[in-house]
């Protein structure tokens, strides 16, 4: 059986990162993805829609993209698709359905991430989010830890 995705879009909201007991690192964040709908009987492209995917990274992934994403960076993930069921405290079942990402690339330069952090800051009046480069590629290990 496969289960393995390749997914490019923006980060949706800045990625928000803790450590486990054990000490492992866990950042997660929304991810959109814009995908065309079909037109009309003839298979036409129609306008698009954005699907927002929770994906979740661990250990040194998760360290690199708490420290050098942000909210609207263009990023290429692969990963794998997880589902999981909890107890809520209120002792309602929940259910989720996850990206467990192994490798996070940027996928804009250095120069437009600037742009989009200068004209983030400048909309939010703050200043803009650190900078970074570069992929950090991890198989997730095999603890199971998503608490929410």
């Amino acid at each position: 059986m496969i289960n393995n995705v390749v997914l490019v879009g923006r980060i949706g909201n800045d990625p928000e990162m803790r450590y486990t007991p054990s000490g492992l690192a866990i950042t997660k964040f929304r991810l959109g993805v814009t995908r065309r709908q079909r037109g009309g009987s003839s298979g036409e492209q129609g306008e698009s829609e954005t699907d927002w995917l929770d994906v979740v990274t661990f250990g040194q992934t998760a360290e690199f993209v708490s420290q050098y994403l942000d909210k609207g960076a263009l990023i290429g993930v692969t990963g794998r698709v997880q589902s999981r069921t909890w107890e809520a405290q209120d002792g309602s079942k929940r259910y989720a359905v996850e990206i467990v990402a192994d490798r996070v690339e940027f996928m804009e330069s250095k120069a437009e991430a600037d742009r989009r952090r200068a004209a983030r800051a400048a909309r939010e009046g703050g200043s803009p989010a650190p900078q970074g480069g570069g992929q950090v590629e991890e198989t997730p290990p095999g603890e199971d830890f998503f608490g929410d």
